[in-house]
């Protein structure tokens, strides 16, 4: 499973607290691309998009047989169906297969419901999201084989509008707190935390940093464990990236405990106007990733 589906599967089945679409900046694209071939040593990934740069199609093909594809259908910018398919042997696995469907409604005020069915017509889940006049998320109710929960969202401003929190609560249990710190009211992001909590207890830790073209230059992480009744960090990594003129990264420094790997990026640009990248090689490794691009004609 490549690492976006991946994450995607998981933030549908896990988590699933808001309603996620993605664009071409998403996969360090510029300008009005169309579809973008990576080649990896594990086999092939496929992005496709529409002219106002939305995904519509991402695959990851393993093989002549094996595949996992997620399909996006928007109607007036918003998203109203999304689809795993995955194929093994040239089957279609229906016992991994779903489909998410979308409906909204803005009376009285907005509110979306997700409704999630398994290929094998199995009843997977289903969310409704609700959302306050200005359209931040407050409600989320989840309903399951396993019952009904509900997740309440509460957004707070500090007085000088550069720093917000939004809490997630189930059960009067903390889920989890995002604080958003903006460079200055109206400004762009300039660090997010986010604290993941366990039955009320805290689980983990990431923390994130941005520069003013709002590209992620630090990013930490941090896991906790309960000893002798006290929640204490267990394990701890970060990343530190530098970027070059294009906005690619060229260096990325991982620290993990006390070991610390320094990896450097080299690009091949495709000679556009827009300057993507189609030849990636990491040093020290001497690996490299490739992808072919190709863009709406005017």
């Amino acid at each position: 499973m490549s690492f976006f589906i991946g994450f995607l599967f998981t933030h549908i089945m896990v988590w699933s607290q808001e309603i996620i679409t993605y664009d071409r900046s998403d996969f360090d694209l510029k300008g009005p691309v169309k579809s973008c071939f990576v080649f990896t040593k594990y086999g092939q990934e496929q992005y496709q998009f529409n002219k106002t740069g939305q995904l519509i199609e991402a695959a990851t093909v393993f093989g002549e047989n094996d595949s996992e594809t997620t399909y996006y259908k928007y109607e007036k910018n918003k998203l109203v169906e999304r689809r795993v398919e995955n194929y093994v042997n040239g089957e279609l696995d229906k016992a991994t297969s779903m489909a998410n469907f979308y409906s909204y409604d803005s009376v009285p005020q907005d509110k979306i419901k997700e409704k999630i069915i398994g290929y094998d017509r199995t009843f997977v889940a289903q969310f409704i999201y609700r959302y306050d006049s200005i359209g931040q998320l407050t409600r989320v109710v989840r309903t399951n084989t396993q019952g009904r929960f509900i997740t309440l969202i509460t957004h707070d401003w500090d007085s000088l509008g550069t720093k917000k929190s939004t809490a997630y609560w189930q059960d009067s249990l903390p889920l989890k707190q995002v604080d958003s710190i903006f460079f200055k009211a109206g400004g762009t992001l300039t660090q997010l935390n986010i604290k993941e909590f366990d039955n009320g207890m805290p689980s983990s830790m990431e923390q994130r940093m941005f520069n003013k073209k709002g590209l992620e230059i630090e990013f930490h992480n941090t896991i906790y464990d309960k000893r002798d009744s006290l929640y204490t960090p267990i394990k701890t990594s970060s990343v530190r990236t530098k970027y070059n003129s294009n906005n690619h990264p060229i260096e990325q420094i991982f620290e993990r405990g006390v070991v610390r790997q320094t990896k450097k990026n080299l690009y091949q640009l495709d000679g556009s106007p827009f300057k993507n990248w189609i030849k990636k090689i990491t040093t020290p490794d001497n690996t490299y990733t490739t992808r072919k691009i190709i863009y709406f004609e005017e």
